[in-house]
């Protein structure tokens, strides 16, 4: 089983790339959702209620999304980012292991992993390829917009994350996303074909 990670700038169309695989065969482990499932552990709320008390809970005791990156994305606050990511990205990593056997003892054609820190939590250790997804910076903003964020705050997302050039130099393939959709689904097929990806026949 191959198993493919994504990489980009923020706003770029990650997920817009993994479904198209997911069209050719592709099993999507998003590590977005297993960050979220990690967040509702007992032993991860309790950390991060004794790191930021609880005004980080909702009315029901889970954590509060919003309110926990108002703290770890606010400007000079990279301690509480890099706490953050401790107690959870060993977790997330545990997720995708065990989700990636099972795909594996399935005999599923690809993975593909997306996730927005895949290199600098070292998940890219689980991949066989790299795809950065590459998208010009006035683009990514007009897409960014549309969650509601500005240019001030597409650049602190930014900036938690590896520079581009390094992302771009890390990835065994760039993968415009300049156009149409239509473009980007032909990209994806000529990748896909490039490496035998095709789901499984009957």
């Amino acid at each position: 089983m191959l198993t493919i990670g994504l990489i980009g700038g923020v706003a770029s169309g990650k997920s817009a790339v993994a479904k198209l695989f997911a069209q050719l065969g592709a099993v999507i482990l998003d590590a977005d959702q297993a960050g979220h499932e990690v967040l509702h552990e007992p032993a991860v709320i309790a950390q991060l209620v004794a790191r930021w008390g609880r005004g980080i809970l909702t009315d029901s005791g889970q954590i509060n999304r919003s309110a926990v990156a108002k703290i770890v994305f606010a400007p000079g606050n990279e301690t509480e980012r890099q706490f953050l990511n401790s107690v959870s990205h060993p977790r997330i990593a545990v997720r995708l292991k065990a989700q990636l056997d099972e795909l594996r003892e399935a005999s599923a054609p690809a993975a593909v992993v997306d996730a927005a820190l895949l290199l600098e939590a070292g998940w890219d250790q689980l991949c066989d390829q790299i795809v950065f997804v590459d998208v010009p910076q006035e683009q990514r903003l007009a897409r960014a917009r549309t969650r509601g964020w500005d240019a001030g705050e597409l650049a602190r997302r930014e900036a938690t994350q590896l520079p581009l050039e390094t992302k771009r130099q890390r990835a065994s393939i760039c993968l415009l996303n300049d156009g149409s959709f239509a473009d980007l689904e032909a990209r994806v097929v000529e990748i896909a074909k490039r490496w035998r990806i095709a789901p499984r026949t009957a």
